[in-house]
């Protein structure tokens, strides 16, 4: 859910509206998120939260997550979507409990009102996604149930939930995830789900064959004794309050793209170690009013990047949601290129 904030110029151009018109003969029209992640074919999945098969946010046809298919190679154009899982209309892929009585209340966790795809990674012939089960969005810190991975070996067709689970204690900073593998590791940066929680970001890995046991996720931590190590209490890496974020690494530099809410803004970090340092946040797409003629878009969210970008052509999937009208609700494409110098 987007919020207020002040502008900043921003370094990204708009390419197309990617979903809508486009996406609506697969059921999927007003929709957010869409986190792409390459498939074991070569193909582009695209994840999407809470989905409508009409304009905006209204109750028809409501499921979260789905997922669509890109073949699209060039994306000057604007992503392209060949299939969605479920075929002719996209469906739910995973359970979700759609309970939006919000039990025992909207401040803390129990029911499930909704489940939504954090971002995804591909090991082989597998492609596992990090799914947030959450209570409600009418709480200020939008408290979530817990994380939990899944898992499909078809493409996307099929999903299987796993019992690799991480329980919100209370702004636990492993809620929100984003993931990419390396060197035969599977690096996480999380956050809580909380757009106004301050305590930032924190750095986990662990070992690609291990990727469903929570037990043998290390953390990147610091103490007075060994400094900053492995294997240390998590300490956050990047500050927050922060929302979406993904992290991948492009041309051998690790990208992290994410909504800064306090900048109003999706920014981006470059680091040559996944441990950092990371740079100052470079603004990529700056939030605005509705109306505005300074370049800059309302009520904006996400930032994902397009796992087909490189450092001179990236390609930001961002959110966008009139909270007042409820529509427009949907994701846009833009692109950019990173200062690695």
């Amino acid at each position: 859910m987007p919020i207020p904030g002040s502008a900043t110029t921003p370094a990204a151009t708009f390419v197309t509206e990617v979903t809508g018109t486009a996406t609506r003969r697969w059921g999927v029209h007003g929709t957010d998120l869409g986190c792409p992640v390459r498939l074991a074919d070569g193909s582009v999945a695209f994840f999407f939260g809470d989905t409508f098969s009409s304009p905006g946010r209204r109750p028809r046809g409501w499921r979260s997550p789905v997922m669509l298919r890109s073949t699209t190679t060039d994306l000057r154009g604007g992503v392209g979507f060949d299939s969605a899982a479920g075929g002719r209309t996209a469906r739910e892929i995973l359970p979700n409990a759609h309970d939006v009585r919000e039990l025992p209340d909207r401040d803390s966790p129990g029911s499930e009102f909704t489940v939504v795809p954090a971002d995804a990674v591909t090991i082989g012939d597998r492609t596992y996604l990090s799914v947030v089960s959450v209570h409600s969005w009418r709480s200020a810190d939008w408290p979530t149930n817990f994380t939990y991975l899944a898992y499909t070996d078809d493409c996307g067709e099929n999903w299987h939930r796993t019992d690799a689970r991480w329980d919100n204690r209370g702004g636990s900073l492993d809620q929100l995830w984003t993931m990419e593998r390396r060197d035969g590791y599977v690096y996480v940066i999380s956050s809580a789900f909380d757009r106004e929680n301050p305590r930032g970001m924190i750095l986990r890995r662990v070992p690609e064959s291990h990727i469903l046991d929570p037990a043998a996720y290390e953390d990147w931590g610091w103490n007075p004794a060994a400094n900053w190590a492995w294997g240390q209490p998590a300490t956050p890496i990047l500050p927050g309050p922060v929302g979406e974020m993904c992290l991948r690494n492009i041309e051998g530099i690790w990208v992290l793209a994410y909504f800064d809410p306090a900048a109003y803004a999706i920014v981006t970090r470059t680091a040559e170690r996944i441990d950092g340092p990371w740079s100052a946040p470079t603004v990529q797409v700056a939030g605005g009013d509705w109306g505005a003629a300074d370049g800059t878009w309302a009520q904006i969210y996400g930032g994902y990047i397009h796992p087909a970008s490189t450092a001179d052509d990236l390609h930001l999937l961002v959110s966008q949601w009139n909270t007042t009208t409820g529509d427009p609700y949907r994701v846009l494409q833009f692109r950019t290129r990173l200062d690695v110098r």
